[in-house]
């Protein structure tokens, strides 16, 4: 108070009307009052640091793809995907197929899917098919060869999982001659020694025998 009067004197002493020096000090003190840092509660502390850490928390997280499957840090176990791009790669080397070199993002959703519809085994499965496959290593009519897009996609996934890629036996270029029964082979005997009697064809064979031409029964037995 006493400050108040103090200013209130002063502003008179300057020849200010009492009344107006009084309402100007008193808007002063008011206004001040207004403008003045209200000191904030423990609570009120606890709730900001609450949402900050909500906020940084949330931030994070969006910075993952919705679908992609979060990568492994460094020291821990390989991830699903990671193992089927190593199975994949370590085939192809034996194969000479294509080796990824980049494992995109849409290629995680893509082995990611695979891996969730019919199970890791199964992409396991699938790629081991693909290295023994003829087909899928290049020898087809247009040299194609399987990658791992290959893989990825669900139409090809399901055909290598049921074999459409398999090798085939080899067919045989001519079949083996069928055995002869003991009738036709008697029939072929009796043909070739008439064929030497009337020719004159030597036959050791048939050295010295005859040939009776009469009318018998060649028919099968």
């Amino acid at each position: 108070m006493s400050e108040i009067r103090a200013l209130i004197e002063q502003l008179i002493a300057a020849g200010v009307d009492p009344i107006e020096a009084a309402e100007v000090v008193a808007r002063a003190a008011i206004h001040g009052a207004a403008n003045a840092p209200k000191q904030r509660s423990a609570g009120a502390i606890r709730q900001e640091r609450y949402r900050r850490n909500k906020a940084s928390q949330v931030t994070e997280s969006d910075g993952c793809d919705a679908g992609d499957e979060p990568s492994s840090p460094e020291g821990s176990s390989p991830t699903a995907v990671d193992q089927v791009v190593t199975a994949f790669s370590e085939m192809a080397r034996q194969s000479g197929l294509s080796v990824p070199r980049a494992v995109t993002a849409s290629r995680r959703r893509s082995l990611l899917l695979r891996i969730e519809e019919h199970g890791l085994p199964a992409v396991l499965d699938a790629i081991e098919r693909i290295g023994r496959s003829r087909f899928c290593r290049g020898e087809n009519d247009r040299g194609w060869r399987a990658d791992l897009d290959f893989l990825c996609q669900p139409k090809s996934f399901v055909s290598i999982l049921e074999g459409k890629y398999d090798d085939r036996p080899l067919q045989q270029s001519q079949s083996p001659p069928r055995p002869q029964s003991p009738s036709m082979q008697r029939h072929h005997d009796i043909h070739a020694r008439l064929k030497r009697e009337l020719y004159g064809e030597p036959d050791e064979q048939f050295a010295g025998q005859t040939v009776d031409l009469a009318a018998g029964d060649f028919r099968s037995h």
